[in-house]
């Protein structure tokens, strides 16, 4: 099986348990894996027979753009739930980075994995 690959996708989402983290949308990093075949993209040259990952990157920044959620946990989900549905991959692997939120790490993170049904 073949993979789509976005990384380090930047979006902005309004996140987190804190007061502190309630006044303002907070930057997160996205890396996404999408199992996929590749081989009719490869064949025919059209994006139309691939995953568009440019249409994903969109997707993915308008639901944390209209977010509110407490826990990534939750905002990971809404966005494999739609991923799936929209794009159907056979599997995604989404990994939601939250690198400005402890002082003293460079990055905390939540990596989740789902197959289609």
């Amino acid at each position: 099986m073949d993979l789509v690959k976005i990384q380090g996708l930047s979006v902005q989402a309004l996140i987190g348990v804190y007061d502190f983290e309630r006044h303002a949308k907070q930057r997160l990093l996205l890396d996404v894996e999408m199992q996929t075949s590749l081989q009719a993209a490869a064949e025919s040259d059209d994006v139309n027979d691939t995953i568009d990952y440019g249409k994903v990157a969109e997707r993915l920044d308008e639901i944390a753009q209209s977010s509110s959620y407490y826990l990534l946990e939750a905002l990971a989900k809404e966005m494999i739930e739609s991923i799936l549905a929209e794009f159907k991959p056979y599997s995604i692997r989404l990994t939601v980075n939250k690198p400005d939120i402890l002082k003293n790490a460079e990055n905390v993170a939540i990596s989740i994995y789902r197959e289609r049904e």
